[in-house]
C-alpha cells in the first residue's frame, strides 16, 4: 500500500525531517487558500501513487494563490501516469541549487539502500549513463544504519564533502522512518542542497507492509476509496472487511461481492475456488467470494458479519478443506458470535457447514446450540456440502 504525498511528508514532517510545508486541497479554491498562507511560489502536485509525476504533467509551480487556483485547476480531474487526480498538494516551493536521490528498500537478504549524487530524475537512466554515480549497500538489520556509515555511501557516491555530515545524519533518521513505518521502501528524490546550503526532502514515496496496518491506527482507511473488482466502488461490506482485517492483528480475511444469493466462506486458496466452481456447476449462483486465514474470533466473524449483511444472500456455505493447526471451535465461536448480533434466523437462512479437523467434536456441539445449522457427516466431501446448499437454497428462493 502506498502512502500518498500528503501522508508520507506527514509522517516524515512528525519526525522533524525536514520537508517543504504544504497540505492537499480537494479544490482549486482550497489550494488557493494554502498557497496564500504559504506565500510566494508554491508547487502544485497531483495526490496519485505514482513517480515521475512531473514528467506526466502532474507538478506545476505557480506564484502566488491565483497562480496555484490556476495550477490546481489544471491538474485536478485529469489523468496522470493512468490515475485520476482527485487532489492536489500544495507545498512552498524550495529554491533548489542541487538535487539528490535517496531511498531505502529490501535485497534479497537485507534492506538497502541507494544513494546517488543524480537526483529529481529516473534512477534507471542514471544508471545507464553514469553507473558510478549510484552506490547501493546492505544495511545490517539488528544494527541499523549509523550516521558513518551513511556518511561513507554520500562519498562513494562523489558528493562534496562540505555536505556529507548533514545527509549521513538526514539518511540515518530517514532509515528510522522507514523502519517505524513498517515500509517496504522509502524514496525521497529529490533530497534538496537549497541556495542556502540546507537539506529539504522535496519528493517522497512511501510504500508499506499491508499485513502490519493494525500498528498503524492513522492509516487503517488507505485503500478503502480504490476501485473494486472490474473498476467498480467498493461497497460498505467489502471496505468493512478491509477495515477489520487492518485492525484484528494475525491471519487475513477478503470478500468480495458478487450478485448470487449463496454466500461462501471458505479458505485455502483452491479449496476457495474449487467449492466457488462446485457451485456454479450444481446450478447455484455464489453471492461472494471470500478467503480467510484466522488466528482469532474476531476476523471470521467480520467475515460472517458481511455476509450477512448482504441482502441478495439467501444462504451459506461454510466450507473448508481439512484444517490442521486452526481449531475448528475457532470457526464455529464466530459463526454463533455473528449469529446473535445479527439476528440471523437460521432456520429461514440455511446454513451447511463442513468445518472438519482438531475440536470437531466440541465444534459440533457448539452448532448444536442453534437450530436449523447442517453440520455435514464426518467425512462428506466437498461437493456433498456444495449440493446441499444448492438444495437449500433452491427451496427458499421466490
Amino acid at each position: 500500500m502506498k502512502l500518498l504525498e500528503d501522508r508520507a511528508k506527514a509522517w516524515l514532517r512528525a519526525r522533524a525531517l525536514p520537508v517543504p510545508a504544504g497540505r492537499a486541497a480537494s479544490t482549486a479554491g482550497e489550494a488557493a487558500t494554502i498557497a496564500r498562507e504559504l506565500g510566494g511560489r508554491v508547487a502544485v502536485k497531483a495526490l496519485v501513487a505514482a513517480g515521475r509525476r512531473g514528467k506526466a504533467g502532474g507538478v506545476k509551480i505557480a506564484q502566488g494563490s491565483e497562480g496555484a487556483e490556476a495550477a490546481a485547476h489544471a491538474i485536478l480531474g485529469t489523468e496522470v501516469s493512468g490515475q485520476r487526480s482527485e487532489r492536489v498538494y500544495v507545498e512552498a516551493a524550495v529554491e533548489i541549487a542541487a538535487e539528490l536521490y535517496l531511498s531505502f528498500g529490501f535485497g534479497r537478504l537485507a534492506p538497502q539502500a541507494v544513494v546517488s549524487r543524480q537526483g529529481g530524475v529516473d534512477i534507471e537512466a542514471v544508471a545507464a549513463k553514469d553507473p558510478g554515480a549510484i552506490v547501493t549497500a546492505d544495511i545490517d538489520p539488528l544494527r541499523g544504519l549509523r550516521p558513518w556509515e551513511a556518511a561513507n555511501l554520500w562519498d562513494r557516491a562523489g558528493v562534496a564533502s562540505g555536505l556529507i555530515p548533514q545527509l549521513a545524519t538526514l539518511t540515518a533518521r530517514l532509515y528510522e522512518a522507514f523502519q517505524d513505518a513498517d515500509a517496504l521502501m522509502l524514496e525521497a528524490n529529490p533530497v534538496a542542497v537549497t541556495r542556502d546550503g540546507a537539506l529539504s526532502v522535496v519528493g517522497t514515496m512511501i510504500e508499506i507492509d499491508d499485513n502490519a496496518l493494525f500498528r498503524h491506527p492513522d492509516w487503517q482507511d488507505l485503500g478503502l476509496d480504490d476501485a473494486g473488482p472490474g473498476g467498480r466502488p467498493l461497497n460498505e461490506r467489502e471496505r468493512a472487511v478491509i477495515a477489520a482485517d487492518r485492525k484484528f492483528a494475525g491471519g487475513a480475511i477478503r470478500y468480495t461481492d458478487l450478485p448470487g444469493d449463496i454466500a461462501l466462506f471458505v479458505s485455502g486458496g483452491g479449496a476457495g475456488l474449487l467449492q466457488h466452481d462446485l457451485v456454479l456447476a450444481a446450478g447455484g449462483r455464489p453471492a461472494n467470494h471470500s478467503d480467510l486465514s484466522p488466528a482469532t474470533v474476531d476476523k471470521p466473524a467480520a467475515l460472517f458479519d458481511a455476509i450477512f449483511a448482504n441482502p441478495g444472500a439467501k444462504g451459506m456455505l461454510v466450507g473448508m478443506n481439512y484444517l490442521q493447526l486452526l481449531p475448528c471451535t475457532l470457526i464455529i465461536e464466530a459463526l454463533l458470535l455473528s449469529l446473535t448480533r445479527n439476528r440471523v434466523d437460521t432456520r429461514r437462512f440455511p446454513i451447511v457447514l463442513r468445518v472438519f479437523g482438531p475440536k470437531e467434536d466440541e465444534a459440533r456441539a457448539l452448532a448444536a446450540t442453534v437450530p436449523g445449522l447442517r453440520y455435514m457427516p464426518p467425512g462428506a466431501s466437498l461437493e456433498e456440502a456444495v449440493r446441499e446448499i444448492v438444495a437449500a437454497v433452491g427451496g427458499v428462493r421466490p
